[in-house]
């Protein structure tokens, strides 16, 4: 080895390792200064990253959790001030049903009224003022609000308030009721709501249709509305949507003619559907302007192109082809006239009456209105239905079976107790129930004339009954034959009183009525009976506590299947007026005043059980994102936290290298002095 003083190799390695170890010592001791054991992103940048995002989720998640306990208190101050408006209202009930007792005076009712006017002051003066950080929340203007309840967007709980005003406070919700329509004009009379007849519809109420103009849903709400100040019923008319029709992609030109407005040509190239139903929604909205009418495409050829009407006008659609296939299923559009519907409201029970011509309003007859809300069938139907053929509140029903019907001889599946069966087996979701209606045969009109012969009744014969040409006398005779065999039949006779009544059956369980009638002799038919021959179908009665929806369902058939129901919601709350106007000064005031406060009473306990959910749902949030944060902490740490023990022995080791390496340095800086004693020599 050659003997060197230019380049002391020895010295350059041990200042090397020298730094190096002071490197490790000041690592250590950065780390044990600070606990941590990423001080700068040299130590770990990939660990910085990642302990960062940790730092913003575990801040916010710290926040939300503060901002759920502000959610909790909010709910806790008005759940506080509802629980007095609910003492009150108690008073209020015993108020008034003291006042409403016949033993009491004008003037101890004028007494009671003053202090029920009291407590309706104080109730408004606590709904006015409870607020929470100046925000009201019984006033009606809380509305719905947001609360964030996560560390990240989009992570929120909305919590609405009804309004406690002594406005809003026992008056009922509108009954509602949403008709269909069929595409008939109404005539005078067809309509009978709360007892009065309405007129007839005009092509003069609807100047936004280009046909059918009298039997659009404007025309008929037009009618309705013209009778409020006598019904207290409004009309209100829906938007109107044309379905789309199934689409097969095929190439063809041809144009549409939307409300007797033409398109331009539109090209179908057969290819891609979709690109297709664009082509299609285009024209169709270029002339929106002129037609009122949108297009919207579904998104998928199953459905096609729907077309939108906003203001319910009726939406006409014909299709001229000019080459190739240029027809419904290759563009996604049905052709002819869609009529929109119309929805009655009011402030009380909304009664339709029966008549013959209530289809044309697209209603069935019946009393819709409060806490219970029910639609019944007008008329039986000789069809069963099919499993889809419609919904309640959104779930399919399954079919009519005449399995479900032990009693009737004849088609049973048709019968109003096959089809009350079906609609009870989906109750537990849908929570309607259905009834079934007692089964009314109407009699014949009766003509005298003798004869002898027999009725058979759901497949039970009577004996044989002999007529005299006495219309009463025969009725008589009819009645006791059929009463006779009613324990195997299900059905009585009940005369009707008059020749033009004739004889009624009626099935008390709802089952068929199905009757024959054989002549022996003379004239034995059902003008000489009063006896209506064939089978007569029963109807049910929907019922629910709460308001209920019936729309067709999947199969593409009519709701008349189901019974003559039609299409709509069914139901509201109780009529009742606003507290602010009770007034118990009179018996009949302080009846009227039980009912608003009973609506008022059940508002606000709806109202506390809403709030004592939420303060429960934002307690379990706030747990949940303490846990969270709990773990997310923890992790952190696992990242960024220094090992005491791991970075005790690091500085030790350091320490000790440090002093190696400082004797080691000292030791290779005098190695060249070896080289002197070679001059020496």
């Amino acid at each position: 080895m050659a003997s060197i003083i230019n380049t002391n190799l020895a010295s350059l390695n041990a200042q090397r390792n020298l730094s190096t170890s002071q490197n490790s010592l000041n690592t250590a001791l950065q780390r044990l200064s600070s606990g941590m054991r990423i001080n700068s992103a040299k130590d770990d940048s990939a660990g910085l990253a990642i302990s960062q995002r940790m730092n913003a989720q575990i801040g916010g998640l710290d926040q939300a959790a503060r901002n759920s306990n502000d959610a909790i208190s909010l709910a806790q101050t008005a759940e506080g001030a509802l629980s007095g408006i609910g003492d009150n209202l108690q008073r209020l009930r015993t108020l008034a049903v003291q006042s409403a007792n016949g033993t009491n005076s004008d003037a101890d009712r004028a007494s009671i009224q003053n202090e029920v006017s009291q407590l309706v002051s104080e109730i408004g003066r606590v709904a006015s003022t409870t607020q929470f950080n100046g925000i009201n929340l019984l006033d009606g203007s809380f509305g719905s609000q947001t609360f964030q309840v996560g560390a990240n967007a989009g992570q929120t709980i909305s919590v609405s308030m009804d309004s406690a005003q002594v406005t809003k406070l026992g008056a009922s919700q509108a009954a509602s009721l949403t008709a269909s329509n069929n595409g008939t004009a109404m005539s005078g009379g067809d309509m009978i709501l709360n007892g009065v007849s309405i007129r007839a519809t005009s092509a003069t109420d609807d100047t936004a249709s280009t046909t059918g103009q009298s039997a659009s849903a404007i025309a008929k709400a037009a009618a309705v509305n013209a009778a409020s100040a006598q019904t207290g019923v409004t009309a209100t008319v829906n938007t109107n949507i044309a379905t789309g029709a199934s689409q097969t992609k095929a190439a063809g030109t041809g144009t549409f003619t939307i409300n007797g407005v033409a398109t331009a040509t539109v090209t179908m190239a057969g290819s891609d559907a979709s690109v297709d139903r664009a082509a299609v929604v285009k024209a169709i909205n270029d002339i929106s302007g002129q037609t009122g009418v949108t297009a919207v495409d579904t998104g998928v050829s199953a459905t096609g192109i729907k077309l939108v009407a906003a203001d319910g006008r009726n939406i006409d659609v014909t299709m001229t082809s000019a080459s190739g296939a240029f027809t419904s299923a290759s563009t996604g559009v049905s052709t002819g006239t869609t009529y929109g519907t119309f929805t009655l409201s009011s402030n009380k029970a909304i009664s339709v009456t029966d008549s013959t011509g209530i289809a044309n309003a697209g209603l069935n007859a019946g009393t819709f209105s409060t806490q219970t809300a029910y639609a019944s069938t007008t008329s039986g139907k000789a069809s069963a239905f099919a499993a889809g053929d419609f919904t309640i509140n959104g779930v399919l029903v399954g079919a009519s079976l005449a399995s479900s019907d032990k009693s009737s001889t004849t088609n049973a599946s048709f019968s109003a107790i096959s089809k009350v069966a079906a609609i009870n087996a989906v109750t537990s979701q849908t929570g309607v129930t259905a009834t079934v209606n007692a089964n009314t045969a109407t009699g014949a009109a009766q003509t005298a004339a003798a004869g002898t012969g027999t009725f058979t009744i759901n497949g039970q014969q009577t004996g044989t009954v002999t007529m005299t040409g006495n219309g009463s006398a025969d009725r008589t005779a009819v009645v006791t034959a059929i009463n006779a065999i009613a324990g195997r039949t299900g059905v009585i006779a009940v005369d009707g009183g008059t020749s033009a009544n004739g004889v009624k059956l009626v099935a008390a369980d709802g089952r068929n009525i199905d009757v024959t009638i054989t002549s022996a002799s003379g004239a034995f038919t059902s003008a000489s009976t009063g006896v209506t021959g064939g089978t007569s179908y029963g109807t049910f009665t929907l019922n629910s506590s709460k308001a209920f929806t019936v729309a067709e369902g999947t199969t593409g058939a009519s709701l008349s299947n189901a019974g003559m129901l039609a299409a709509g919601t069914y139901g509201a709350g109780r009529s009742g007026q606003a507290l602010s106007t009770i007034d118990v000064s009179t018996a009949k005031g302080a009846s009227d005043a039980i009912v608003a406060i009973d609506n008022a009473i059940s508002s606000v306990n709806s109202s506390r059980a809403n709030l004592g959910a939420i303060q429960n749902r934002f307690l379990s949030t706030v747990s949940s994102l303490q846990n969270v944060s709990e773990n997310l902490t923890a992790a952190r740490s696992r990242i960024t936290d220094a090992d005491f023990a791991a970075e005790t022995a690091n500085l030790t080791r350091g320490q000790i290298l440090q002093q190696a390496g400082t004797a080691m340095l000292a030791q290779a800086n005098s190695l060249p002095n070896g080289v002197l004693s070679l001059l020496r020599g």
